[in-house]
């Protein structure tokens, strides 16, 4: 009979003494490795991790790939992986003491830097372990604080369990067990007679730097419900987000670059999908449920060069400019073929945008547009990559910008590696020393804690999901909506009486003009402008136009192609007439329109503008006083003439330009309005019977947007007196030689003042 003393004493035998062969059996158990990756991960010398391996392979303990090479893999063997566990149990036996201390989770059965073996009596939460900072007190069951006092430890820190879990042993019998059952919080009495159960894990710490204090032999406490220990600084403060740790742990933000190997295309949707964010995302755009994107027509120029290497800057810069016309012009030759044949199916167009799609594209293709993205844009890049190994894939990999790289194959310098797990959703992401962290990625969206609705489409910014579930409140319908990439008119369908705005969100293009004619009515008309108006018809358009002078400028370019149409037949809304109005010129007979206006009269200025030497101005500016008053010339004060500069379009007033500026320029609170009023003074002036001495009292005004046009006319009215070439002005660097008979050519393009740029064209045009 073998009495426990004997098993005791066998087991002890079981321990593996040598510390050096310990630690090595206990590395190769993770996965294979050379002799310089032994020494290096254990921090060993070369010769001692030599020698280590030596005698393991002769004991039988571990196994070589490559007999006579150098640089040759060892593996751990089925002898050396029992003897392994064989030294755990041992050390279990001689280390633990049962009944384990009230709270206790589990033991330290050993430590060899930031490998253990662990102890546990109750069965860990997952595969991300948390471990305090403080041991246990066996007699009392609390914490050792360092400052002497008890109570929960102070500090938590995480640990990666390795291989697949606990291997559960009854310390009685010495045979293989079932985990213990999740139980409600026992009595001290019940938890003194639980059975005599411990899982043996082998475990890692994620961050070795700081030396842990918890000893072999030290009891510890399971981490806390709902709290969760600061992750390494490696996996916490990088650009974008993986996934959670564990199950439902912190976010994991790697700092750098992730190479996920994976095969099946649920995977890798998944993966791409989560990591999309801030990135440009170069991948086949079924795996993000987008329909065919255009693709920029600059990767053509480095697909050219590509397939002319040897060819100069210039002759590439030639032949791409000719194949973009070619490509335009739907010119069939051997390079638009070519083009075709590598991108066979694609559209084309001038801008970047976030996905660049490479579904259906040759290697050459993809080869091509990574380039173009690597030297075009500044955006972080996501790469789901189907094809060979290319050169450029390591320009990737060494650029700051590398978030994500999936392919099923090949071997890239990337400090992180994702993998599958089986199970979608569930990867294991290793780090450098072949660490292993568990990593969630939730298909489900989870709307984030205090998350503010947006309150204008401006202020909507869309997410990247196909498909999301039904929503419980308004707000988290709202939250749902956006996450839609591309809308789910299913979805909106279901959700359009009780949540109409989240509805509408939701709808796509095509059906924008018909869920408006429903819901429109319960909704801010500002949110229209997520639609494109010119499919909305006359009559939602015309009542949109009274609100959003988006719809408006649509009606009126609707109306001046169509004049005779039933818009302009039968007017019944102010928008109409006020579309009518604007577009004269477009009518042999203008309908009478004057009272529906009136009405309400929209756009004011520009409809008094546009029919001032009309016979109906009489009757149009009784909308505006300041109109009225300018119209009847009974403008006799400072203030009124400053009511209709800043009313009134210029053009209409600016014959008494002069006049009114010296009234306003020669009292102080004239001058002050002056100079928050902004006008194109260099053209309104530029025609007047004016002199630079007019100007002086500019100099007393405070500043302000018209003191800087004022000051550009009174700079060039001195120039042009003194026969010299005016200095470069505020409002536009040409503003002072409008005061020149001839003008210089400007650029056709301007982020100054347009009033002044359309007549510096106009002048220059007149010669």
């Amino acid at each position: 009979m073998l009495y426990w003393r004997d098993l005791v004493t066998m087991q002890r035998s079981n321990r593996i003494r040598s510390t050096h062969q310990r630690r090595v059996l206990d590395w190769l158990a993770d996965g294979g490795g050379t002799v310089t990756e032994v020494a290096r991960a254990l921090s060993i010398r070369v010769p001692h991790a030599s020698a280590a391996l030596k005698k393991l392979r002769e004991s039988g303990d571990v196994v070589r790939d490559d007999v006579n090479l150098r640089g040759s893999r060892y593996r751990l063997s089925s002898q050396g992986l029992s003897r392994l566990e064989a030294d755990g149990i041992a050390r279990l036996t001689d280390l633990v003491q049962w009944p384990p201390p009230p709270g206790a989770a589990g033991i330290v059965l050993s430590r060899e830097g930031s490998l253990m073996l662990l102890g546990y009596v109750s069965q860990p939460s997952g595969p991300l372990l948390g471990l305090p900072e403080r041991p246990m007190d066996e007699e009392s069951g609390v914490l050792i604080s360092s400052n002497g006092n008890t109570g929960e430890a102070e500090s938590w820190r995480w640990a990666v369990q390795r291989g697949d879990g606990p291997v559960w042993w009854d310390i009685e019998s010495m045979r293989r067990a079932y985990p213990p059952e999740r139980s409600s919080p026992m009595t001290l009495t019940a938890w003194m007679e639980r059975p005599k159960i411990i899982g043996l894990v082998r475990a890692r710490l994620l961050d070795d730097t700081i030396p842990w204090p918890v000893g072999v032999g030290s009891w510890f406490t399971s981490l806390p419900s709902g709290f969760w220990p600061e992750l390494p600084q490696v996996l916490r403060d990088g650009e974008s987000q993986v996934g959670r740790a564990g199950n439902t742990g912190p976010v994991v933000k790697p700092q750098g670059g992730i190479h996920a190997i994976l095969g099946r295309r649920i995977d890798r949707s998944v993966v791409a999908s989560n990591m999309a964010e801030k990135c440009i995302s170069v991948v086949d755009g079924e795996l993000l449920g987008h329909p065919p994107q255009h693709l920029p027509f600059d990767i053509l120029r480095f697909w050219l060069r590509l397939v002319h290497p040897r060819l100069s800057d210039f002759a590439i810069k030639d032949r791409y400019e000719r194949l973009v016309n070619d490509i335009k012009s739907n010119s069939s030759n051997s390079m638009t073929r070519k083009v075709l044949s590598d991108f066979p199916g694609r559209e084309w167009c001038e801008d970047f945008g976030t996905i660049i799609d490479t579904r259906n594209i040759s290697q050459r293709g993809g080869e091509a547009t990574l380039l173009a993205v690597l030297e075009i844009s500044k955006a972080p890049i996501i790469l789901d990559w189907r094809w060979k190994h290319v050169p450029v894939l390591d320009r990737l990999a060494v650029n700051n910008r590398c978030r994500l790289v999936i392919s099923d194959s090949m071997d890239l310098d990337l400090p992180f590696r994702l993998t599958a797990t089986g199970t979608v959703g569930k990867y294991d992401l290793e780090m450098q020393g072949r660490m292993k962290i568990p990593i969630t990625i939730s298909q489900d969206i989870k709307m984030p804690i205090g998350w503010q609705a947006p309150i204008c489409p401006e202020d909507l910014i869309r997410g990247n999901s196909r498909i999301v579930k039904n929503a419980d409140n308004e707000t988290e319908a709202l939250w749902l909506a956006i996450q839609l990439s591309h809308g789910d008119d299913a979805w909106a369908d279901r959700h359009e009486s009780e949540y109409p705005l989240a509805s509408w969100i939701a709808t796509t293009p095509q059906n924008h003009s018909s869920r408006w004619r429903r819901i429109g009515g319960k909704l801010d008309t500002a949110w229209s402008n997520l639609a494109d108006l010119t499919k909305f018809d006359d009559e939602d358009l015309a009542e949109l136009a009274m609100n959003e002078d988006k719809a408006l400028s649509i009606l009126v370019d609707r109306l001046r192609r169509i004049p005779l149409s039933n818009l302009s037949r039968n007017p019944t809304k102010p928008s109409v007439a006020t579309a009518i109005l604007l577009s004269r010129e477009w009518f042999e007979e203008i309908p009478d329109v004057i009272d529906l206006w009136l009405q309400a009269p929209l756009r004011a200025s520009d409809v008094l503008r546009k029919n001032w030497h009309e016979p109906e101005i009489g009757k149009l500016v009784n909308a505006c006083k300041q109109h009225k008053m300018l119209l009847q010339d009974s403008v006799v004060d400072r203030d009124k003439m400053l009511a209709i500069m800043e009313d009134v379009h210029f053009s209409i007033w600016k014959d008494k330009a002069h006049s009114w500026l010296t009234t306003c320029l020669s009292s102080t609170m004239g001058r002050s309005a002056l100079s928050m009023l902004e006008l194109p003074w260099p053209v309104i002036l530029s025609s007047q019977e004016i002199k630079a001495d007019d100007l002086a009292l500019v100099h007393h005004m405070p500043d302000g947007i018209g003191k800087n046009y004022l000051l550009d006319s009174l700079e060039g009215l001195t120039a042009a007196e003194q026969g010299v070439n005016p200095p470069i002005s505020r409002s536009h660097p040409f503003a002072g030689w409008l005061f020149k008979e001839k003008v210089p050519l400007v650029p056709l393009e301007t982020t100054y003042d347009m009033e002044i740029h359309i007549e510096l064209h106009r002048r220059f045009q007149q010669g």
